[in-house]
Parts: structure tokens; C-alpha cells; sequence
């Protein structure tokens, strides 16, 4: 992965963490809500994982937000 990948993946994985926060979530409700496990969950939020389309919208339906929210933070 080139610097510039993880870059990204590390402020997705931020941006991640902090929508869940603003909502209420712990990590293990958010994960049921989202249907992905914990662990997948974290590794998202370090940004060591790059997600499927198929999670970026299971996430962004857990936190009704739309992908560009979810994406870019705005």
C-alpha cells in the first residue's frame, strides 16, 4: 500500500470513528448495527483495512448518512 493509500485510509477510518462517537455507538453496537463484526470495525477505524462497497454501505445505512459523508467527512 503507497503512503498516499493509507493516508486516506487512516482519515476514512477517522472520520468513521468519529460519526459512530456522535451518535452514541460503542464499537460492538455500531458492528451489530452495521452487520460486520468488532474486529473488522477496528480495523477499519485504524485505518488498516480498505472496505468493500458493499460495507461503505452498510455503514453509511447504520449511520443514515449518505457515502459522501461517510467518505469524505463533510
Amino acid at each position: 500500500m503507497t503512503t498516499k493509500e493509507e493516508k486516506i485510509l487512516k482519515a476514512f477510518g477517522k472520520n468513521l470513528q468519529q460519526l459512530r462517537l456522535e451518535r452514541g455507538f460503542s464499537t460492538r453496537k455500531f458492528a451489530f448495527e452495521a452487520d460486520i463484526s468488532a474486529s473488522s470495525l477496528g480495523r477499519l477505524e485504524a485505518g488498516l483495512s480498505n472496505p468493500s462497497l458493499t460495507t461503505l454501505l452498510k455503514l453509511s445505512e447504520a449511520l443514515k448518512v449518505d457515502l459522501i459523508t461517510l467518505t469524505s467527512g463533510k
